[in-house]
């Protein structure tokens, strides 16, 4: 009596794991959200001003209070999508002006951008990942920026032009966003 009552449990614990484990029933799944971002200032401190670099081309915005994500999304919102990277720069001072973004979509770990990986991803949203060869975790809500500086020089007109350039590289780990709240910029 207690094999046959084995063979029924078995298939049905197997049947309710699968239901728990997989997103068949088409209800909204969640997406991590992970950016890696750098904001880079020029100080001039001799000469003339440099030439101004600019950029101009963000395609995506990220609602902290609303929770949600519009931009240019040229991957698919799937099952076998890990988590969404979401990369830019801006540009301030004698550095240049302006700012450039844009969203990938990862289907495998480990995922490098630059000198950024990430190596796992726990079920909590928790990264795992190195950044200029030091290992870091990084729980949802939370964010590391890394601060270096050097000098920069630029001839302008024979004359040298002298400025501080700081570069803030700054990752966090905005969490979970549904996926009815990743929204698609339409052109």
């Amino acid at each position: 009596m207690k094999n046959y009552k084995l063979l029924f449990i078995l298939p049905l614990f197997l049947l309710l794991g699968s239901c728990i484990f997989d997103n068949d029933n088409d209800e909204p799944m969640s997406y991590l959200f992970v950016e890696g971002f750098t904001q880079v200032n020029g100080v001039l401190i001799s000469g003339p001003e440099p030439p101004a670099l600019q950029i101009d081309f963000p395609t995506y915005r990220f609602d902290e209070d609303l929770n949600t994500l519009n931009g240019i999304i040229n991957f698919n919102i799937n099952k076998d999508l890990k988590f969404i990277y979401g990369g830019g720069e801006c540009l301030s001072g004698t550095a240049g002006s302006g700012c450039a973004s844009g969203l990938t979509g990862v289907y495998e770990i480990p995922f490098e951008n630059s000198s950024f990986e990430v190596l796992k991803i726990e079920d909590n949203g928790t990264i795992r990942f190195i950044y200029d060869d030091e290992v870091y975790s990084l729980a949802v809500y939370e964010e590391r920026s890394v601060v270096t500086s050097y000098l920069d020089t630029t001839d302008v007109d024979g004359v040298n032009s002298i400025s501080v350039i700081t570069s803030t590289h700054t990752i966090s780990n905005f969490g979970f966003i549904d996926e009815e709240d990743i929204l698609s910029w339409e052109w």
